[in-house]
């Protein structure tokens, strides 16, 4: 059984399709990829999964069990940790506070101090800037910091929207090394949007492709990075 499972997904804003009729299916421990470009529905696909978008057809199961009815604060308690592009992190408040409010929807609160070091321990630059303001950090340790926060939950899943949008290089590979970290060490399983095509099916096992609300693609990182098509729509002729 798979563990996040999207059966004939439709989303639509008012009379625009944004998803017609999509399937795919996460199994538990992947890294998979939704590759496509801007405007083909990557971002309202995890909106929906989270529930921060009505839908208007089709299933979104978790551990088999349907989660079209549950409220936003619901899908986080379930397991479901979404990082939203732009990350989100509250600007006025400190790092450690960032990271506290991850654990309100934690039911293991005797995990928490464990997650608290286990994120320090994977983003050590987090805890020599614990007591400094959010908004002052770098974007790549607002990055970091709407990662760990999302660790903070307790998730089984983890769905990133866009981690290394406006990065620089360097802060991009670690961005992508910390993923991979996150997955292998504590079994996370990732739904991963991305417009670094090339980054993203390096760390991911499976992939698929959307195009103008439809999956049009789908199989594991190396068919998808040797197919023709996605070579030359996403990972310029590499």
């Amino acid at each position: 059984m798979s563990i996040l499972e999207i059966k004939g997904l439709s989303v639509s804003y008012g009379a625009i399709k944004a998803l017609e009729g999509i399937d795919l299916r996460i199994e538990e421990g992947e890294i998979v990829s939704l590759l496509g470009a801007n405007g083909a529905g990557k971002t309202t696909a995890l909106r929906a999964i989270s529930r921060l978008l009505p839908i208007q057809g089709g299933d979104i199961l978790f551990q088999g069990k349907s989660i079209t009815q549950v409220p936003v604060h619901g899908v986080v308690s379930l397991g479901i940790a979404h990082v939203p592009e732009g990350r989100g992190v509250f600007p006025s408040l400190t790092v450690q506070e960032n990271l506290k409010l991850g654990t309100w929807a934690n039911k293991r609160k005797s995990a928490i101090p464990d997650l608290r070091q286990e994120v320090y321990r994977i983003f050590p630059r987090l805890e020599e800037r614990k007591t400094q303001l959010a908004g002052t950090l770098s974007g790549g340790e607002q990055q970091m910091l709407a990662l760990g926060r999302a660790m903070m939950t307790d998730c089984r899943v983890m769905l990133l929207d866009e981690p290394s949008m406006g990065l620089s290089p360097l802060f991009v590979k670690e961005v992508f090394r910390v993923i991979k970290e996150i997955n292998a060490t504590k079994g996370t399983t990732i739904l991963l949007v991305e417009q670094n095509a090339n980054m993203a099916l390096k760390i991911a096992h499976r992939g698929y492709v959307l195009e103008t609300g439809n999956i049009v693609l789908e199989g594991t990182s190396k068919d998808l990075a040797h197919d023709p098509r996605v070579k030359e729509a996403y990972l310029g002729h590499q």
